[in-house]
């Protein structure tokens, strides 16, 4: 006997079959980050900054730095939890700001985390954040002006320092503290520089909140990190979870 399948029904199959192989492939694409190249970067910088601008007098000198970085990170939904080694290159924009500078930190082309800092006194205080996560192409990019106390990065960092933070950004609001715990002497692409540990602990109140660790490798000459480690938690309907540390693969910015 030969059993013939109806059209309609081999047509159902086939969409059937089709949606699952999109979905797979979907997934696994969720599960990979993509890296963003030293061109891209600059191409972020050329929209956002200005090549012949002078270095701010506390920001960093303008241009594309490279991280190499390690770590990652995981988007949950409910029991659903996707995670994706971060690109072993990230790429730090660094461009003047009135009254201060900016940094964008491309992580990959599905994280981006940009920081405006103005100078006050001794201080650089986080002025505006910006952060666009996504996952399967689902996030948002969230711009947001800073409220508050947010001192982030003292002027002239000493051992002991220690300071609070009480912010908000939108309707998030996040406390903390920083503190310096301590000073080294570290060589990047042969160059030997003074870095003071900078240690920022934060926990955002809300319905996607939780909390994040950060510490900098600040170096007052350089006024860059040149290491970089984050553990971030945010619960919720939609959690993130990561780890990352990346370390300056030069002192000389692309432009």
């Amino acid at each position: 006997m030969i059993t013939r399948i109806r059209p309609l029904h081999a047509a159902g199959w086939g969409v059937a079959a089709l949606v699952a192989v999109s979905a797979v492939l979907a997934f696994q694409q969720a599960r990979t980050s993509t890296p963003v190249s030293v061109s891209e970067a600059l191409g972020t910088f050329r929209h956002d900054g200005d090549a012949s601008a002078a270095v701010p007098r506390f920001g960093p000198a303008p241009g594309v730095y490279t991280y190499r970085a390690s770590g990652s990170e995981a988007g949950t939904v409910g029991p659903l939890r996707i995670r994706r080694p971060v690109p072993a290159d990230a790429r730090l924009v660094a461009t003047p700001a009135p009254g201060g500078f900016q940094t964008e930190l491309q992580v990959s082309k599905e994280h981006i985390e940009g920081y405006r800092f103005r100078v006050q006194g001794d201080w650089a205080v986080l002025a505006w954040r910006r952060v666009d996560v996504t996952f399967l192409g689902v996030g948002r990019d969230d711009r947001n002006p800073v409220r508050g106390s947010a001192r982030w990065i003292p002027l002239r960092p000493r051992v002991g320092m220690t300071w609070t933070l009480d912010f908000w950004t939108r309707s998030l609001h996040a406390t903390g503290t920083g503190r310096v715990t301590g000073r080294r002497t570290v060589t990047v692409d042969g160059a030997r520089r003074t870095v003071y540990l900078i240690d920022l602990r934060t926990t955002t109140a809300g319905a996607h909140g939780g909390p994040r660790r950060e510490t900098l490798w600040w170096s007052p000459e350089d006024r860059l990190p040149l290491r970089w480690v984050s553990t971030t938690r945010l619960d919720g309907v939609v959690g993130f979870r990561s780890h990352m540390d990346m370390t300056a693969a030069s002192l000389r910015p692309a432009r």
